[in-house]
């Protein structure tokens, strides 16, 4: 699903939440149901349910009751299949694929009896086949119902209150971008979904790849010992059980074709403008638009990972080490890793010429494809986790490669959301760094290679790479941190310009961390921000407490008025808020209005002063589960301007009237598109 899409179907889920109810009835049923719930992620449904619980489009206690209907009914249908078939259970189908299952099942019922029913409730692997089990030896329906229906009652809230807070916390902070929340539950929904089905996939996968090698094994094994050069014969050399890196062999050719298939596939994408491309520009702004100073130090610290002075380093410290050791085979692939590697990343850089987000380097690394710091950082500490591969176990090797993949994934990431390279730059990085190192790893494992200290060499490039960036942040930090700060280049229009037809080129809506329309900017303010929070403060505005970990747990305070509260900033177009106030509104203690503005990038010529955007909107607090505040903006835009036009009174002030504003993504917007045009007095 399109991820700007995903608030439609939130939208949706509002106006039929009776499809919603089913899909929870649906899931908690099948998970419930004899061997059915192995293939049915229905923990995650019910996780996905509470946060949507939490954004208010579904009710809490009629969903806990269709997940405890679901529950039950599984469970039930599961004891019906127990008690029908007997003693044929086992050899009923799907059970007789899964005899191993069936048989910890019955041990499982025989260890705790009666409570059984409960405990199964929660333990995965067996959980659909304990009522069935219960069915088949005989435990009475009295005993199985009372079980059936406690266990059901705890397990439903167990799964769904944890997505309630989830998407409780995120709903605190929707004041930043209210979809932002729906946005994130999506992509945990992503991920866990991936996470189990690979685990799935692996599990269904391992006998039948285990038994298509036994029969390759059988088919090359009948090679000629003098046709050995031959096609049989080479696959008969790759498969011999006396070679323990046969299967290394096997898993680097896979990934070999996987990472050039999809290096191959991105400058495809790349070179023709596939839906790629517009992925990128989405994440652009998504990513800018969740920068923070405290973020960006740790992603500058993360990107220095990967520039070349502290790859240079850990590979200087290494060779060294390695030709200490006079281990010169290993010498030479390790030069070929860093060398080629570099040189051929800086190749396709100038081959395809294509440019970053912004301009941050000159020469040929001015280009943006493909990232060098994302496919170096996998160039180096990848054939790193090869060169001690040998010399591990298989825990250590899963260790190890573990390691060096979240930290070369982390550079990567980090040149995203530094705005330094598109997504298809650092894909195209990852997957070329991946396939050059499988290639050598295929290369250097075909031949014996002399016994390498696994854990001397890990030692040796950690303290290179600790040493190395500590002096290369020292000496870099404050260049980074401006190279990298978020970019707004000012442009200057003359005052009279600017008040009549200049104020239209300024943006009409906040965009949001989607780059899409999200609310009107409904007044534009030339002058000092010091000058109208005075001004303002004289007419009953005033700044809301800031954000900080201690005002932020009073949004669980739910008797305290909306003044009261901390305000959330928002984002429009990658920055936050410059000034932000809030005004009572008299009898109404759950709500406020609240005054937003952003720099333009734009200047009046004559005196140089700035041009700020902004909007007013009224902010409700609403309580959907009694126990939190969860801030929601209105949608009527042109009331709360009317109230800030009137506490301007004596300034100069003009009212306008847009032409051909584009369409927001909310439907429900009340704005007349009028712009209240305000300026500060010499």
């Amino acid at each position: 699903m399109d991820i700007a899409n995903f608030n439609t179907l939130i939208a949706w889920i509002a106006r039929h939440p009776e499809w919603a109810y089913a899909t929870v009835f649906l899931a908690a049923f099948s998970e419930s149901l004899a061997v059915v719930g192995l293939f049915i992620p229905g923990a995650l449904v019910m996780f996905g349910a509470g946060a949507v619980v939490a954004v208010g489009s579904l009710e809490l206690w009629v969903t806990l009751v269709w997940a405890v209907a679901g529950a039950i009914a599984g469970d039930a249908g599961s004891y019906w299949l127990g008690r029908h078939y007997r003693a044929e259970l086992p050899n009923r189908w799907p059970f007789r694929r899964y005899p191993t299952l069936l048989e910890k099942g019955t041990a499982f019922f025989h260890r705790h009896g009666g409570m059984s029913i409960f405990l199964g409730r929660f333990v995965g692997p067996i959980r659909p086949v304990i009522p069935a089990v219960a069915g088949m030896l005989g435990m009475p329906p009295t005993r199985f119902y009372a079980a059936n229906i406690l266990s059901a009652l705890g397990w439903a809230p167990t799964y769904i209150l944890p997505g309630v807070v989830f998407g409780a916390s995120l709903g605190l902070a929707g004041a930043v971008a209210t979809r932002l929340a729906l946005i994130l539950v999506l992509l945990l929904i992503m991920i866990w979904s991936g996470i189990w089905i690979v685990s799935r996939s692996l599990v269904w996968l391992q006998p039948r790849v285990e038994q298509g090698i036994a029969q390759l094994q059988t088919w090359a094994g009948n090679a000629r010992p003098a046709r050995t050069w031959s096609f049989r014969g080479m696959v008969a050399s790759l498969l011999d059980p006396a070679r323990p890196e046969s299967r290394a062999l096997l898993v680097f050719a896979a990934v070999l074709i996987a990472a050039a298939w999809m290096f191959f596939g991105i400058i495809e994408d790349v070179l023709t403008g596939d839906p790629l491309v517009v992925v990128d520009k989405t994440l652009y702004h998504l990513l800018q638009g969740l920068r923070t100073p405290l973020g960006d130090s740790v992603m500058i610290a993360f990107t220095q990972l990967g520039d070349a002075a502290v790859t240079l380093s850990v590979i200087t410290a290494v060779l060294l080490w390695l030709v200490w050791k006079r281990a010169w085979r290993p010498v030479a692939y390790w030069l070929a890793a860093a060398s080629f590697g570099a040189a051929l990343t800086v190749i396709l850089k100038a081959g395809f010429g294509l440019p970053r987000p912004l301009p941050l380097y000159d020469g040929m690394i001015a280009f943006g494809f493909p990232s060098s710091h994302a496919a170096m950082s996998i160039v180096i500490f990848g054939f790193l986790a090869v060169l001690t591969a040998r010399e591990l176990s298989l825990r250590g090797q899963l260790a190890v490669f573990s390691v060096m993949a979240l930290l070369g994934g982390l550079i990567a990431f980090s040149r995203i959301y530094l705005g330094a390279h598109w997504l298809s730059d650092v894909l195209g990085g990852l997957s070329f760094g991946v396939a050059w190192v499988a290639l050598l790893g295929i290369a250097y494992l075909r031949r014996p290679a002399p016994s390498v200290s696994a854990r001397g060499l890990l030692v040796v490039a950690a303290i290179a790479l600790i040493v190395g960036a500590g002096v290369h942040a020292a000496n870099q930090r404050a260049t980074d941190t401006i190279r990298y700060a978020v970019r707004h280049p000012s442009t200057l229009i003359a005052q009279q310009d600017w008040w009549s037809q200049g104020w239209q080129t300024l943006p009409a809506w906040r965009i949001d961390i989607e780059g899409e329309y999200e609310q009107p900017l409904t007044i534009q303010w030339a002058g000092s921000l010091e000058f109208l929070r005075a001004r303002l403060a004289a007419r009953g505005w005033r700044e809301a407490l800031p954000v900080t970990g201690k005002s932020l747990l009073l949004w669980f305070d739910t008797r305290r008025p909306a003044m009261q509260l901390p305000l959330l900033p928002h984002v429009h177009d990658g920055r936050h808020e410059m000034l932000a106030l809030i005004y009572p509104l008299k009898g109404k203690p759950d709500q406020r209005l609240v005054l937003r503005l952003w720099s333009s990038d734009k200047m009046l010529q004559a005196p140089r002063t700035p041009i700020w955007v902004g909007t007013v909107t009224e902010e409700r607090i609403s309580r959907p589960l009694a126990w939190f505040n969860l801030p929601q903006d209105g949608q009527d835009f042109n009331t709360p301007r009317q109230i800030l036009f009137e506490s301007l009174s004596g300034l100069p002030t003009r009212l306008v009237g847009r032409d051909g504003v584009p369409q927001s993504v909310s439907e429900d917007v009340v704005w007349d598109k009028g712009v209240l045009l305000v300026y500060q007095p010499e």
